[in-house]
């Protein structure tokens, strides 16, 4: 009987992301408790949640989720989000790299994005009363020109509408959140989107050795399935008003093959249709 109240008064939580999990808490009659379902962002307004976002690199991120309340909480994930940086932060660029096109604040980091609907539980979990969940996703950058993210750097995590009213941004960062797509495909797509960058632009994009010669920064693989990205975004976005509109509405950012070096990157737009979905990972 004594392990028996001991097995129900502990709740131990094992994250993985987009994963449902499953955790009860036993109250005062002894009881089991369902989970309280809770929009993470509308947790962190109510202060039932605190959430730290932290950066680890221009590809991954850690969100630290805090359940301040006393009862179990069943976590809804965003499906696209933004990390924009608290403070300006000055030094090199990340890994001795720089890029051939510059522009803006180049002392500060880039705003990131990501989404949290991945997996069979829809980016939904549990969090047991005043315990601390740790979940990695992938990211993009979505300022190019600035430096990469970095752990040491604050960051603080929002809904992608204060970043950008493009829903081609949003749908990018939701297919990535998603767990199938490849994150230099998705890092593409997004700055051809965020950034009005070319796809000439992005293909003549290099990685600066300090030792070395030089060297692509997206290969031609990952621009053809960028490609597909865009295109699917912007067959997904077609149903959202907001699209193009604001900063994010460059006139560079359509998707126009006809412009893009790799001819291989152009014959697999034309021949996949907008509404299949991208290739997956690898």
């Amino acid at each position: 009987m004594q392990r028996m109240h001991r097995r129900v008064a502990f709740a131990a939580v094992a994250l993985a992301t987009g994963v449902a999990i499953s955790v009860l808490a036993a109250d005062k009659a002894g009881r089991n408790a369902p989970a309280t379902p809770v929009d993470m962002f509308a947790g962190i307004q109510t202060g039932d949640l605190q959430v730290k976002f932290i950066p680890k690199n221009d590809r991954d991120a850690s969100l630290m989720i805090t359940n301040d309340t006393k009862q179990p909480l069943s976590v809804k994930l965003p499906d696209a989000f933004v990390g924009v940086p608290v403070l300006a932060q000055v030094g090199g660029v990340n890994g001795g790299r720089t890029s051939t096109r510059t522009g803006g604040n180049n002392t500060q980091n880039q705003s990131v994005g990501g989404g949290g609907g991945g997996g069979g539980g829809g980016g939904v979990f549990n969090i047991a009363p005043e315990a601390v969940a740790k979940i990695k996703l992938p990211i993009v950058c979505l300022e190019h020109g600035k430096k990469d993210p970095a752990a040491q750097v604050a960051y603080e995590i929002r809904p992608v509408e204060s970043f950008t009213q493009d829903d081609r941004v949003k749908e990018v960062l939701t297919m990535l959140g998603e767990g199938n797509l490849d994150q230099r495909a998705a890092q593409a797509a997004a700055w051809h989107f965020s950034n009005g960058m070319s796809w000439d632009e992005l293909a003549n994009k290099k990685i600066h050795h300090l030792q070395g010669a030089d060297e692509p920064y997206f290969s031609r693989a990952e621009l053809q399935i960028a490609l597909q990205v865009a295109a699917r975004a912007e067959m997904l976005a077609k149903d959202h008003p907001t699209v193009a509109s604001g900063k994010s509405g460059d006139s560079k950012a359509s998707v126009d093959s006809a412009t893009d070096p790799y001819s291989a990157a152009s014959d697999s737009l034309t021949s996949t249709s907008p509404g299949k979905k991208p290739a997956i990972k690898k």
